[in-house]
């Protein structure tokens, strides 16, 4: 049994609800992702001798430091160092390396939304390496530990899609792991993209931005299924020809009321980035197109 089962379990039984605060959660939260980052343990082979402890400021690539410090305008720090990562005026195998401070960024980060920011800046843009020249190994165990950290925390949520990692408000869980995370497994490069970008502009409050990049997700995907290139509006009519005799015809006929509401819906709130989308709507939204990218995917499409 996991940690979070367990406590599920025990909470369960004894009838225990957490009483916790916004703030005390993401504490909560902030510590386990500093116990993963701040002393790095690994192990390569079967023996246990190959472990060892880093912090992540010692594992990532000069250039990925540079780009850190880039990212955040943090001015560039150079000391000397040895192999082992210390000064060793003995070995001659001295190297001057620049020296960043992530763990620092990480401790001092206050505002919750930047420090969710910082978790996908290490993961998604940061390069890794060590002794052994296994940097996308370190990546996944970094990636493995942190989706756990998630897991077991209430104020985030997190999915790993084809091309990076992704934060962002937890909702339902169980939507969020059929409607979300399912549906990013599935979908096609560009309407992949687009999916991701809705996903984030939202946890940052742009729900226009967001809503525009669902509706460009579903025109994509739509094209893709169809192989074609028309637009939103000229495919739903497309994709109600092809499942005329695919489908129940009430089913369909909710399916395709709901597809125009929301090419109406789009074209006066988001195409045009001048419309008026709350946060709420914004999940609404998010939810209804994964549930119809799961359908579209769901169907045959037979010409």
């Amino acid at each position: 049994m996991n940690i979070k089962e367990h406590r599920k379990d025990f909470n369960r039984r004894w009838n225990i609800e957490s009483s916790d605060s916004s703030k005390e959660v993401f504490i909560k939260f902030k510590q386990r992702i500093l116990n993963i980052f701040e002393t790095a343990k690994f192990r390569y082979g079967d023996i246990e001798e190959s472990y060892y402890l880093e912090s992540i400021d010692n594992l990532v690539t000069e250039e990925s430091a540079l780009k850190f410090c880039q990212y955040y305008s943090i001015s560039e720090k150079w000391e000397t160092r040895g192999l082992t990562g210390f000064v060793d005026s003995l070995s001659g195998n001295n190297t001057r390396a620049i020296k960043i401070t992530i763990i620092d960024k990480l401790k001092n980060e206050t505002i919750e939304k930047e420090f969710y920011r910082l978790i996908e800046v290490i993961l998604n843009i940061l390069d890794f390496q060590d002794g052994w020249k296994r940097s996308d190994q370190i990546k996944q165990i970094l990636i493995k530990r942190v989706i756990e950290a998630v897991e077991i925390s209430d104020n985030v949520a997190i999915t790993k899609s084809k091309n990076s990692i992704i934060l962002y408000p937890k909702g339902e869980e169980k939507l969020d792991e059929e409607l979300v995370n399912q549906t990013l497994s599935f979908l096609n490069k560009q309407s992949n993209k687009h999916f991701e970008e809705a996903l984030n502009l939202y946890q940052n409050k742009k729900p226009i931005k967001s809503s525009e990049s669902l509706r460009r997700s579903l025109e994509e995907f739509l094209r893709y299924k169809l192989d074609n290139k028309t637009g939103l509006r000229e495919n739903i009519n497309v994709l109600q020809k092809r499942l005329k005799n695919n489908s129940n015809s009430k089913v369909r006929n909710i399916i395709f009321q709901t597809f125009n509401y929301l090419d109406k819906y789009f074209n006066e709130h988001s195409k045009h980035n001048d419309g008026t989308i709350t946060e709420p709507e914004n999940e609404f939204l998010i939810y209804q197109i994964g549930l119809l990218l799961r359908y579209i995917n769901k169907t045959t499409l037979k010409k």
